[in-house]
């Protein structure tokens, strides 16, 4: 079956665009495995296999780049429908798709890659061959990503051809189990201002010398690692725009992570999670929609997602038409991420003691058959909602903090 492909410049009328969230509700319902529909409503990680079968469908489909230009495998939808379809995504319990790969860089790709480098990468991205990772943030660096240590030297062999020579560390690296490569900033020249000796590199995770390390979470499971480049060998094809010129691609590609990690799509799924739960835990003989401190609480959680909702459809309308996105994206990841902890932090607070955790396993798999029922009696969602709740205490600090992103907005934004 081929994509969709509406035209941007053809509003969709309110009919039509009921229409198109109808026809996407029903292909998730027909398409999504069930054992991976319930491992993400369940709040359980899913693994690679899980995501390999789901982008297939999607790859299948033509839906899995829709913001991507035609060419590319793109759909040509309107910013109006990509925020339909990310919703009927999410609500309808499928994994998150591939944000470094799909939203981060392949993005970057398209506005600064080689001819060369665009024919070979994005169809592998497309054809769920490349699972990528992010390799910014390094040890003792914190959020003053200009500081960067990790080492690139170019060097030529005795044929004639050239190479990076790569070596350093990079951490808090997320999906870097799954990742088949990693884009990474690296220091080409230390005689200049720190901005002015970057460059962007694109490294093959089975390259000698490269190793991860696995950190394990309070919550339980490896969400990051940290990455060792030991001498590293990268052909200078897999440069990425002009040598030392990184950091003017690493503030493109933070445009397009900080629309991505505002988070709206996520954080309607925890918050029609959410409802659900108000709706079926009682409190004093009542449901905690009847109580007037839950009441209060949710209704303001949800019009601050409806608020963040409508503005993030107004950056990818600008983004949509071509218009370069400043500092200002800033803000979008910095309400998303603090509503998502907010969320949390409600959820936890709605389901009590059931939340306390006790079965690591319950983060992993679904339960068999042979599973002992538990000692107690706890609702679906409890088992993962504290460490859910973990989780999204990283997302104030990852993709640079709040404290970072209100230094920005007042300097770059409002001038102070």
């Amino acid at each position: 079956m081929s994509a969709t492909t509406t035209s941007s410049h053809t509003p969709m009328s309110a009919q039509e665009l009921d229409q198109f969230r109808a026809q996407v509700r029903a292909f998730v319902a027909e398409r999504l495995p069930q054992q991976v529909r319930e491992k993400v409503r369940l709040g359980i990680e899913p693994n690679k296999a899980d995501m390999i079968a789901w982008e297939s469908e999607l790859r299948d489909r033509g839906w899995l780049a829709p913001h991507w230009p035609l060419e590319w495998g793109g759909t040509g939808w309107s910013p109006a429908q990509r925020a339909v379809f990310q919703e009927e995504m999410v609500l309808g319990h499928s994994p998150e798709l591939g944000g470094i790969t799909f939203e981060m860089i392949g993005p970057v790709l398209l506005r600064y890659g080689t001819e060369a480098q665009k024919n070979f990468f994005l169809p592998k991205m497309t054809g769920v061959e490349h699972f990528w990772c992010q390799g910014y943030s390094e040890p003792e660096s914190g959020s003053d990503l200009a500081s960067l240590r990790t080492r690139a030297v170019r060097t030529r062999d005795a044929d004639g051809s050239e190479h990076y020579v790569v070596e350093g560390s990079k951490i808090w690296t997320s999906g870097a189990q799954h990742a088949d490569w990693i884009f990474c900033l690296v220091r080409t020249n230390t005689d200049v201002r720190q901005q002015e000796g970057i460059s962007f590199l694109l490294i093959d995770m089975t390259s000698p010398g490269v190793s991860l390390r696995p950190i394990v979470g309070i919550h339980g499971w490896p969400l990051f690692n940290q990455v060792y480049l030991d001498k590293v060998k990268v052909p200078v094809a897999n440069l990425v725009g002009e040598e030392n010129q990184g950091w003017t691609i690493a503030k493109s590609l933070l445009e397009f992570e900080r629309l991505n990690l505002a988070r709206v799509a996520e954080n309607r799924r925890r918050l029609a999670k959410l409802r659900s739960i108000g709706e079926t835990v009682e409190e004093a003989g009542v449901t905690l929609f009847e109580r007037p401190w839950f009441r209060r609480r949710f209704s303001e959680l949800e019009v601050r997602l409806e608020t963040l909702a409508a503005t993030v459809l107004r950056f990818r309308v600008r983004a949509q038409s071509g218009e370069r996105l400043g500092p200002e994206t800033g803000m979008l990841k910095l309400v998303g991420s603090q509503l998502i902890q907010d969320i949390a932090v409600l959820t936890v607070d709605a389901l009590g003691p059931q939340t306390l955790a006790w079965d690591r396993d319950a983060h992993f798999e679904l339960p068999g058959p042979d599973t002992e029922p538990p000692l107690i009696e706890r609702h679906p969602y409890a088992p993962t909602a504290s460490s859910r709740r973990f989780v999204t205490r990283g997302y104030t600090i990852a993709g640079g903090s709040s404290e970072i992103q209100h230094e920005l907005l007042a300097k770059q934004v409002l001038g102070l």
